[in-house]
């Protein structure tokens, strides 16, 4: 009998417990809600944020505001968002570079993994290699070609120092034995913006971001990096065709908020951006972006990025990039 009342009563103790956050996770929001966005205006990120707000607002009948804090290799705006409180007000909307600050950058005044809780991963993106439409090249073998013959490096923008991009330009230079620049921004829309300009030779863009300018016949896309072709660029073939097996995994963007966000207030966000996803009319533009909405539990995407970070770390060992 005594057990029976010690089991009882240690029941009674988590339902008390327990029912704060479930009563803030119903309350919540019941204010503006802060989306913290380490790219600049105009990226596909950006476009995939603001969207994504936009119908977050209309669910919750609350003001959701996207900041955008570029820079530092996703550094700066992630930093806000790990010192915010952790009461679901504060987001980080981020993508595939996230998990690398800390193993090139010691001195990051936050943990990747440790102080941020996933809370749903928006899409799956896809990668294009990029000229001008104007250059010489029409295709990648025409380029590798080039630039061993006139021995000079090609010149390759990324969106930052130790950004997947930028080790995308290094696979590709070991893979064709030709020597290659990397040229950092502060966001992919200002590299593709210089690339326009003249003032770099090629490209790592999202397809989300390029496209409009592949549309428009200003840049020509040599090489997509994606298990399979793109729906939207069924003419551009993938890396792997090309021979180049180990640029193949596209990237991603997605959600997280600051470590000890209440269970239920991260269940609740998960399930409505999960409904977003699904409205048909963001799926469809979501796709005609080169992007594929993810429709997978906030564990996986945990799991999935810490996975990811070790992968990073040998990257990072293999080519002895530092950026300090």
């Amino acid at each position: 009998m005594k057990h029976r009342w010690f089991h009882l009563t240690w029941a009674c103790a988590l339902a008390v417990a327990a029912a704060p956050a479930q009563a803030q996770a119903q309350s919540w929001p019941d204010k503006a809600v802060r989306i913290v966005l380490p790219g600049p205006p105009g990226s596909s990120p950006d476009r995939i944020t603001r969207l994504l707000a936009d119908h977050l607002n209309k669910k919750w009948k609350q003001p959701v505001v996207v900041e955008n804090r570029p820079g530092g290799t996703t550094r700066i705006g992630a930093e806000i968002v790990a010192r915010a409180a952790p009461d679901g007000y504060t987001l980080l909307s981020t993508f595939v570079s996230h998990g690398m600050v800390k193993l090139l950058y010691p001195e990051t005044p936050y943990d990747p993994i440790k102080d941020f809780t996933p809370v749903a991963q928006l899409v799956d993106t896809e990668t294009v290699f990029v000229v001008r439409a104007d250059s010489p090249y029409k295709t990648l073998a025409q380029l590798v070609e080039g630039v061993k013959t006139r021995g000079k490096p090609l010149g390759v923008g990324n969106f930052g120092n130790g950004s997947s991009f930028h080790f995308y330009s290094l696979i590709l230079g070991q893979g064709a034995g030709m020597e290659v620049l990397p040229v950092p921004y502060k966001g992919e829309a200002l590299s593709l913006g210089d690339l326009l300009g003249g003032h770099v030779e090629s490209s790592f863009n999202s397809v989300g971001t390029a496209l409009p300018h592949i549309r428009e016949g200003k840049v020509r896309a040599l090489a997509l990096l994606a298990p399979k072709r793109s729906k939207v660029l069924p003419e551009v073939p993938t890396f792997t065709e090309l021979g180049f097996p180990r640029l193949r995994e596209g990237g991603w963007f997605g959600i997280l908020a600051p470590a000890g966000t209440p269970r239920p207030v991260i269940d609740k966000l998960h399930a409505d951006i999960q409904t977003v996803l699904r409205d048909p009319e963001v799926t469809a533009w979501l796709r005609n972006q080169g992007l594929e909405p993810a429709f997978v539990s906030a564990d996986a995407f945990g799991q999935s990025m810490q996975r990811e970070a070790g992968e990073w770390a040998k990257l990072i060992k293999e080519f002895n990039v530092s950026v300090n």
